[in-house]
């Protein structure tokens, strides 16, 4: 328990920091792109090897694929009911502040000093959870709102996937799981070395990027979005870990994926729709705050 409070402070310690650098303008916010290059490229695939390796593909990992999918599935289309009398832009930010977990950026990093062992089933949640991001879901909103603004082929949706490095790289340690091929230790000492930085660039990367400016109208409509969101992931999270019949270091696993933040490609694709970028910011950095808060008290709570 004081392993999971002093992570949850130290990550909090290194946001706070990283925002004070932007307020003082000893770095700016497009600062945090470079930040985000290098965990991208670079820290989260090395950790992500970390965790994969000589892992053993069974029907479990599977199930976390499909659960993934369902997931995500499931969350947007309630969110596109729940808003379906309001505006087109209103309505796909309702679908996509509900679906879409930040996994790469936030749950991996918190986790991966100690629970490494949670990072493969995590990790195979993810891999359903980026089909929907970059695919599904876009698919779906164009769907229920009626727009046009999302949908990309099969080949477009599938380029884009292979574009992301961490899921290049989940599915290149899948196959070398499936072929009974692990890497060695002295190639994996040199992994580690760039492994060991991504929980702390992760958490820089999403300090400078944290944004306050709101007006009330949109603070209003964000309460709305976050309350709806965390009482249906505390919801999810009570099925998974109470109903699956999965051991309990998988349905714990999924208890944090369930409480994550939004997703990058969610925020991104809340623009993309007719929302205001400073809306889509403020929501996705109250959505981290309040995510590093409930995971931490799963993981107290679950300890006890």
């Amino acid at each position: 328990m004081g392993v999971v409070f002093i992570q949850a402070t130290s990550f909090l310690l290194i946001i706070l920091v990283a925002y004070l650098f932007k307020v003082f303008k000893l770095l700016e916010a497009k600062d945090g792109y470079t930040v985000s290059k290098i965990v991208l490229n670079l820290t989260l695939p090395a950790t992500i090897i970390i965790g994969f390796n000589s892992v053993e593909i069974n029907s479990t990992l599977i199930i976390l694929v499909l659960l993934g999918l369902f997931a995500n599935f499931l969350l947007i289309t309630i969110g596109g009911f729940i808003w379906r009398k309001k505006s087109t832009a209103d309505q796909a930010l309702m679908m996509f502040s509900q679906a879409g977990y930040n996994i790469g950026n936030f749950t991996i990093p918190f986790l991966q000093g100690f629970f490494p062992q949670a990072i493969p089933f995590i990790g195979s949640f993810d891999t359903g959870n980026a089909l929907m991001l970059f695919g599904g879901t876009p698919l779906l909103a164009d769907k229920m709102t009626g727009q046009n603004r999302g949908t990309r082929g099969v080949t477009d949706v599938i380029f884009t996937l292979f574009r992301s490095p961490s899921f290049s790289t989940y599915i290149a340690m899948i196959i070398l799981a499936l072929v009974n091929i692990t890497i060695p230790e002295s190639v994996l000492s040199v992994v580690e070395i760039f492994a060991s930085g991504n929980a702390f660039l992760s958490m820089f990367m999403i300090g400078l990027y944290l944004e306050f400016n709101i007006s009330k109208v949109d603070l209003t409509k964000v309460f709305k979005l976050l309350f709806t969101r965390y009482t249906l992931g505390i919801s999810l999270a009570v099925i998974f870990y109470f109903f699956l019949p999965l051991p309990e270091i998988v349905r714990l696993s999924l208890v944090l994926v369930a409480l994550s933040p939004i997703g990058t490609v969610s925020t991104i694709n809340m623009v993309v729709y007719g929302n205001k970028t400073s809306l889509s910011g403020f929501l996705s950095s109250i959505s981290i705050i309040l995510s590093l808060i409930l995971m931490t008290t799963a993981l107290i709570f679950m300890s006890l």
